[in-house]
């Protein structure tokens, strides 16, 4: 008799349920992995987008100054959501806990005075400044020397000393106006030389209110991971300054209108900012200054919260002027200058900045001198 001739029907029936099961399992098993693979996959892409979240929030953080709470083990803030968002778990929604020290970081008082970013709404900002410039030009000349004429040079230096006070005021709908008045000086002394010696000189200054000038800046576009911030800007230079003193020239008297763009990439603790802008300069007594586009590209570097430098790189081209309808041949300037500063917060809401400039063409400046003193009102005046 055979092996199976022993098998009852049950245990045919038993022995079958036995194979299937050894079948059905191992597939089973097989699914179920797939299925934990799957899972694990899908838990770290929340992962990663926790970690991008949780890194803009930082960002946003760090420009606003709002206070984090005390972190877990993991990174996350240890009160939950409510800390993560800077938002008290016992005041009001929207209730944001902004500490002072944060909010008083010279790297965006230094941006808002440059006029990349702009005030909360109702803050007031007074900034008196004083600043001084040196520009030497040299050309040549003929003089009457004992009973003939002899060529020399002649050496054209000018001091300029402004002081200027500003006011920022900010408004509703992420924009902001801007008021200021400048006072200038200057001195302008011409000396005429023969060899090494001088055979002539002349000295005359004078002294004039300079333009008020008028402003309104407009947040165009938030920052994000992958553009800049993007502030437009309109000022209106009056007329309400003098054309010239004594003979010297002040650089006032002229109705001028001047559009910009202003872009800010911030990359802690480094800001980048660039700007392009155009002014018109209208007519008056038959006079009118040609049309100037400018643009500059520059890096503004936190130190520390109280401490910041900048470097900026700024070039201006001005046509022509009009004089009666016909241009002056060989009156359009190009002015490039390097400007470093710095920026420092000397009590709460006071910062005192620094900086200096070196002409990079003959039509600039050779060398200024800038400091002011941007006074933050502690609370909003609405």
């Amino acid at each position: 008799m055979g092996i199976g001739c022993g098998i009852s029907r049950d245990g045919y029936l038993r022995l079958a349920i036995a194979l299937f099961l050894l079948v059905l399992l191992p597939a089973k098993g097989r699914a179920e992995d797939l299925q934990v693979q799957e899972l694990e996959r899908k838990v770290r892409e929340r992962d990663q987008v926790i970690l991008e979240l949780l890194e803009r929030v930082e960002a946003l953080e760090r420009r606003v100054g709002v206070e984090r709470g005390a972190t877990g083990s993991a990174g996350a803030p240890a009160g939950g959501l409510e800390e993560a968002s800077g938002v008290d778990a016992g005041s009001e929604p929207g209730t944001i806990v902004v500490s002072e020290g944060e909010a008083e970081r010279a790297l965006e008082r230094s941006l808002t005075r440059e006029g990349a970013l702009l005030l909360p709404e109702g803050v007031l900002e007074i900034e008196p400044g004083f600043s001084y410039s040196r520009r030497e030009d040299a050309a040549p000349s003929f003089v009457v020397s004992g009973g003939g004429t002899v060529a020399a040079q002649t050496e054209r230096n000018i001091d300029s000393v402004t002081a200027d006070l500003a006011m920022r005021l900010g408004l509703p709908w992420d924009s902001q106006v801007e008021i200021g008045v400048p006072y200038r000086w200057s001195e302008v002394e011409s000396v005429t030389n023969t060899g090494f010696s001088p055979v002539d000189s002349a000295s005359e200054s004078g002294s004039a209110l300079g333009d008020l000038r008028l402003g309104f800046a407009k947040t165009l576009l938030r920052e994000g991971l992958h553009r800049p911030d993007l502030v437009g800007r309109v000022t209106w230079d009056t007329e309400s300054g003098e054309k010239s003193d004594n003979g010297v020239a002040l650089g006032g008297g002229f109705q001028e209108l001047r559009g910009s763009l202003t872009a800010i990439k911030r990359q802690d603790p480094i800001a980048f900012i660039g700007g392009l802008s155009y002014q018109y300069t209208f007519e008056d007594e038959q006079v009118q200054p040609g049309a100037a586009f400018g643009a500059n590209f520059g890096s503004f570097i936190a130190l520390s919260p109280e401490t910041s430098l900048r470097f900026l790189l700024s070039a201006t081209y001005q046509d022509e002027t009009e004089l009666s309808g016909r241009r002056v041949d060989g009156s359009d300037r190009t002015i490039g200058a390097f400007l470093v500063g710095g920026s420092t917060l000397l009590a709460p809401g006071v910062l005192m900045n620094l900086s200096a400039g070196i002409g990079l063409t003959d039509d600039a400046d050779d060398f200024s001198f800038s400091l002011s003193l941007p006074i933050r009102l502690d609370s909003p005046l609405f």
